[in-house]
């Protein structure tokens, strides 16, 4: 019983490490454009509720601030790098 669960761990282990460079690039442009994607969603919103909008419209703002370093500007860190 170990030992088939050994080898299913090395399996599993060997298949996220295979993945790995998918699964940075779908986070780093999610990142970069997931602030758009709010706004987007804020704009859509504000015909049907205003405060959900105002919502939507700050995260997407906060979301903004978060990804170019807080306000500075990166050091190579625009979506380029992905």
């Amino acid at each position: 019983m170990a030992k088939k669960v050994k080898k299913v761990i090395k399996k599993v282990k060997k298949n996220i490490d295979e993945n790995r460079s998918l699964y940075n690039k779908i986070l780093c442009y999610t990142k970069c454009y997931g602030g758009y994607l709010l706004a987007v969603g804020a704009g859509c919103t504000f015909g049907a509720n205003i405060w959900w909008g105002l919502g939507l419209l700050a995260v997407s703002a906060g979301w903004a601030y978060w990804a170019t370093c807080k306000g500075k500007i990166c050091k190579g860190g625009n979506c380029k790098n992905c």
